[in-house]
This record gives structure tokens, sequence and C-alpha cells, in this order.
């Protein structure tokens, strides 16, 4: 499946106009229907008009579509984190546990993760994920030198003497 061209339902988003975006896309849906790219949208503009339940039912539909991974991927976070920010933990954890078997390694995946973790209270896992992140970061030259210590006390920073 291609991806549709959506720079008019983007303009208008960026132009805060969402109402008018979800409008048009919901035209273009009637037309195109179970298009995973074209439900997405419609989950992102529902966000921006603050319709959270609604825009899960979008992301979930589109899930079931079966999108291409780089879509699938962005569904994923926008899923679980409308889950998480609507109090349903333990589906956002669910869905970030999934993506993670998808697409492991994936940064955003993992930050989001830790967030659903943190919000779960297991404050211990999230801080460790966040930290194993950094650590792992190449990018982070000024580390180098401490990697080695930093990696044991991402293993033992729960540890009394």
């Amino acid at each position: 499946m291609q991806e549709p061209d959506l720079t008019l339902i983007r303009h208008l988003k960026n132009h805060g106009k969402f109402e008018e975006a979800r409008e048009q896309l919901a035209q273009w849906m009637e037309a195109e229907a179970d298009n995973p790219y074209l439900e997405f949208e419609m989950g992102l503009i529902l966000d921006g008009l603050e319709s959270l339940t609604d825009a899960i039912d979008f992301y979930n539909r589109a899930m079931e579509h079966d999108p291409p991974n780089a879509l699938k991927r962005r569904i994923f976070i926008s899923l679980a984190n409308d889950l998480r920010l609507k109090g349903k933990i333990y589906d956002s954890r669910q869905w970030l546990e999934q993506a993670r078997k998808e697409f492991p390694h994936d940064m955003a995946i993992d930050l989001f993760y830790a967030l659903s973790l943190w919000k779960d209270d297991d404050r211990g896992s999230a801080f460790r994920l966040v930290w194993t992140m950094i650590l792992n970061e190449p990018t982070f030259k000024d580390l180098d030198p401490y990697r080695t210590t930093l990696r044991h006390y991402s293993r033992h920073f729960n540890d009394r003497p």
C-alpha cells in the first residue's frame, strides 16, 4: 500500500485547523476505507482536538489493517502514549512491549516504554532503561572513560552497602 499525499491535511494541522483537517480526512476515508495511513492521520488529528479516546480507536483500526513497518512503529508510539495519558497503563505497556519485540533498540519506543514504566510505579526499571540507553549511545563521547563503571552501576544502583 502506497502512502497517500497528506500535504493538505498536514498543512491544516500545522495552522491549527484541526476541525477542517478532520472533516477533509473523513471525506477521503469514505472513498478509501481501511487505509492505515488515513486512520493513523485521523488519530493524530483527534489527538490535536484532545479527543484521545477517539484517537485510540483510530490507532487500533490502523493497526488492524496491516500497516507497513515505518507506519506501524509510529502507530505503536501514538497508541501507547494515548493509552498512558488515559490512565490505561497496563495496555500501554503491553503495546510497547510488543513494539520493543518488533523494533528492538528503537530509542523512541524505549523512551515511551520508560514513561509507561514510570507511570506504573516501576521507577527502577524505567530509570535503568534510560540509563542503559544513555550508556549505549555512542555520541555521548564524554562518557567513554566511565562506561565500564556506569554499566556496573546500572546493574546495581539499588544495592545497599
